[in-house]
């Protein structure tokens, strides 16, 4: 006769490995799925630690190439050429050339500030200022003479854009040193914008 194994004995202990089963299976779940957090943590943490470093070595960089052109920086805002247009002090250096000269006055115009062109400002904020000069000479050789007083005297950097001479109404030459030709020239003021809060 075949005896039947007693279930009903069984059956909390096989209750007991099921849920014991099920614990583990769970506790294995959750040790996973925490690791995988930890480690996406891990490199996410990572990730900030080198882009810091980054920023930090980049910071050591841009203070060294401070460091090391400061002081040509700081000639150039002197100078004026890094920073807000001096108007008047590129006005006065006009005059004052065309005294050292020595020609016979002058006037002027100056334009609005605008953006040089592409090709010259090479990604930096370059901007341009039109001055034209208009002034009575005795001969040619006067404009240079002013021209090289000018590049003498400036206050910034600026070119000579272009110069027409033209002679007064035909007249016989006079005996006296009476200006029988008028200049005119097309100056550019160059600058580069800078906001203040840069500048040291």
């Amino acid at each position: 006769m075949m005896t039947r194994p007693p279930i009903a004995s069984l059956k909390t202990s096989i209750l007991l490995l099921l849920a014991a089963v099920s614990l583990a299976a769970a506790g294995i779940f959750w040790s996973h799925l925490h690791q995988t957090k930890a480690h996406a943590e891990l490199q996410r943490q990572q990730s900030l630690l080198n882009a810091s470093r980054a920023r930090q070595q980049q910071g050591r960089t841009d203070a060294r190439l401070i460091a090391q052109h400061l002081d040509a920086y700081r000639v150039l805002i002197a100078r004026g050429f890094v920073g807000e247009e001096n108007r008047l002090a590129w006005i006065e250096a006009a005059q004052l050339a065309n005294r050292d000269a020595r020609l016979y006055g002058l006037t002027y115009t100056l334009s609005p500030r605008s953006a040089a062109p592409p090709e010259l400002a090479s990604e930096l904020p370059l901007k341009q200022t039109r001055m034209v000069v208009k002034m009575p000479l005795l001969v040619e050789t006067d404009l240079p003479h002013f021209l090289d007083a000018l590049h003498l005297r400036a206050p910034g950097l600026f070119r000579t854009a272009q110069c027409r001479l033209s002679r007064h109404a035909d007249t016989p030459p006079q005996a006296v040193n009476r200006p029988e030709l008028d200049a005119e020239c097309e100056l550019l003021w160059y600058t580069v914008a800078a906001d203040d809060k840069e500048m040291p």
